[in-house]
């Protein structure tokens, strides 16, 4: 039901892109028509095709029929439009692409960035069943030949324990444990990351986790415009000192999920993500970034994809990396 509603809700959206279309993919129908008429001036071809049958109906009946070739055209047209919300293209004078994805994050190919908190608790006592890491915790399924022997949960936090003793992030930690749920946990900074890897659905994932909200109390994490965006600006400053596993990096629109930040809103984020990552591109060894909508945001139209689509095509032909000397 949501994919029908996606699909309905583009013939609104896009509706100048669709009658643009139709009337490109009527005319090719037409200019296909007149082709098939001159080749079935042969005798031969007209002969041929006048013996073959589709249905009771002659092939030479159905291919000189103009309106065959009028609803196919109409047919192409409409389906073309259901890609609506896919944008992908180059940024001027580089081999780095910026794309929009309306689908289940998972889905996408490469390292995907999943927001946490900052305590990088895993319990879902803690962090409630709401969040794009409780979905992924929900989906760790391993291989028949392995297993961990461990819930998904305490899988999780060993694995991501692990991560955290690393020297960049130990240089984020902060005075002082947090409570939750009767378990003690270390504070790090927002924007601290923290690169792991699940299987996902059975099949390994390189993700990494990246603090951008505080958790109060379990079920209430907070976060706020300024954070949020700071989180953002140290994710790239990390990246481009250790680089990522995959050239291709799948980034949700952070902080507006559990968390839930009212100062700023998702298509305000969004911008910044995209346009911070036009301004980092040439040094941040990625080829590709991925930034994944999710559909019922679209829906609710807290995401406006045509805005997106103009705004990521300005970033890509007009980059302030330009300007950057070097």
């Amino acid at each position: 039901m949501s994919n029908f509603k996606i699909f309905l809700k583009n013939f609104t959206a896009g509706r100048k892109a669709l009658f643009k279309r139709m009337g490109i993919y009527l005319a090719s129908s037409l200019a296909v028509f007149e082709a098939v008429n001159i080749f079935l001036e042969d005798g031969t071809a007209a002969q041929w095709c006048e013996g073959v049958s589709l249905g009771g109906i002659s092939l030479k009946s159905l291919l000189t029929n103009v309106l065959v070739y009028l609803a196919i055209g109409m047919i192409l047209a409409l389906l073309r439009q259901s890609s609506f919300a896919h944008y992908c293209m180059n940024i001027v004078g580089s081999d780095v692409k910026i794309e929009l994805s309306m689908a289940d994050i998972f889905s996408n190919k490469g390292e995907i960035i999943v927001p946490c908190n900052t305590t990088f608790s895993g319990r879902k006592e803690v962090i409630g069943g709401r969040s794009i890491q409780t979905q992924m915790t929900n989906r760790i399924r391993f291989p028949k030949e392995e297993t961990s022997g461990e819930s998904n949960d305490a899988y999780f936090e060993r694995i991501v324990s692990d991560s955290l003793r690393r020297p960049e992030c130990q240089e984020r930690k902060l005075p002082g444990q947090k409570e939750l749920a009767g378990k003690l946990y270390d504070i790090y900074e927002y924007g601290t990351m923290a690169p792991v890897s699940f299987p996902v659905d059975g099949k390994p994932r390189n993700v990494i986790l990246l603090a951008v909200a505080e958790m109060l109390e379990p079920d209430k994490p907070k976060t706020d415009g300024q954070h949020l965006m700071k989180s953002i600006d140290d994710m790239w400053e990390q990246i481009a000192r250790n680089r990522t596993r995959e050239q291709t990096l799948v980034v949700p629109i952070l902080g507006t999920g559990s968390a839930g930040i009212t100062d700023k809103p998702q298509q305000t984020v969004a911008r910044y993500i995209l346009r911070t990552f036009a301004d980092n591109a040439h040094r941040l060894g990625i080829k590709k970034l991925i930034l994944s909508v999710y559909p019922q945001d679209y829906l609710d139209d807290k995401i406006n994809l045509e805005e997106l689509r103009c705004y990521a095509d300005y970033l890509c032909r007009f980059p302030d990396s330009d300007f950057h000397i070097n």
